[in-house]
């Protein structure tokens, strides 16, 4: 997975409050919304919420800044990341049917100062399109981005159905999110039997290979022998794959191919490893890193680490076909 820093972009998008200790979740009405936002966010991806301008928003929530997301791209109900006592609040409102279209929140900031979206993000945030913004989300401009990494303080929470996190008393705990965020690291799910109980599942370690012009994308030339080349981790593949080549239209000539995969028996054990090539690919194999997961490498190389680190090594993963 990318890793998450003050260069990182930020979705913005509004709800009706920010309660991640009992709702575990950001969820969308239509599965549309949800496949759309899919199509243009990583694996994981910060999402800064205000409070809609709803009838289910506490009017003195509404426009103001509540707090920041770290979701991950993977469809779940609502309701599997969920607090009973939260289940009990939706149905007595009449909205256990709203939202159910989510994805898992895996950590959570939250921000005390009271902050007007409409003064602190005038380039991203337009009154007149605030349901729009308040439906589909939009991304904050890049010095909108900076300066709410740099300059606001959060403290972090816990999110329901996660570790529990230490958030320290008083000002202790508080600061940019760019310094919250340090060091960066992937987060992941724990599994077990805590308010409920998470099922850990099987996970692909995968090598994807940009084999058509990747000079479009790298925006630098590719050697010979050399390749842009992706790793990452993904409990469904065939979705993953159709999601990194979402914006090419299907009369396309190039996109991404899966060429290796080992499957691992969990989703830590394939995290792992997936750090590992990260590591191994920068420190002793020459890669040129372009950001989160993606690579200038040689390919035999590439290729060669990816065998080093499945479960069962020795064994040629090559995906047959591609």
């Amino acid at each position: 997975m990318q890793d998450l820093d003050s260069s990182s972009s930020i979705w913005l998008t509004g709800f009706w409050g920010f309660a991640p200790e009992e709702e575990g979740v950001l969820g969308f009405t239509d599965r549309k919304d949800r496949d759309r936002l899919f199509g243009l966010i990583g694996d994981r991806q910060l999402v800064c919420i205000y409070g809609a301008a709803s009838p289910e928003t506490d009017t003195r929530l509404v426009h103001q800044l509540l707090g920041i997301l770290e979701v991950e791209k993977t469809p779940i109900d609502s309701w599997e990341k969920m607090s009973e006592a939260a289940k009990r609040r939706n149905i007595a409102l009449g909205r256990q049917d709203k939202w159910r279209f989510a994805v898992p929140v895996r950590r959570a900031w939250r921000t005390s100062h009271a902050l007007d979206i409409k003064q602190v993000f005038p380039n991203s945030y337009d009154s007149v399109n605030g349901r729009y913004i308040a439906r589909f989300g939009t991304w904050l401009a890049a010095d909108e981005a900076h300066w709410l990494f740099e300059k606001v303080p959060f403290r972090e929470t816990s999110v329901f159905g996660e570790p529990p996190r230490k958030t320290g008393n008083g000002s202790a705990g508080t600061m940019p999110l760019s310094k919250l965020l340090k060091p960066s690291h992937g987060i992941f799910g724990a599994f077990g039997d805590r308010a409920f109980e998470v099922q850990d599942r099987p996970h692909d370690l995968y090598l994807a290979h940009f084999p058509s012009s990747p000079e479009l994308l790298a925006a630098r030339p590719v050697p010979r022998g050399f390749g842009l080349v992706k790793i990452g981790i993904s409990g469904d593949l065939k979705n993953r794959l159709k999601a990194l080549n979402i914006s090419f239209p299907e009369t396309s000539k190039i996109g991404w191919k899966i060429i290796r995969k080992a499957r691992f028996g969990d989703r830590s054990g394939a995290a792992t490893a997936e750090t590992a090539f990260k590591t191994a690919a920068i420190e002793g194999l020459g890669a040129k890193s372009l950001g989160k997961a993606f690579f200038i490498m040689e390919m035999e190389k590439a290729e060669l680490l990816f065998n080093k680190l499945s479960p069962v090594s020795g064994l040629d993963l090559r995906v047959r076909g591609r």
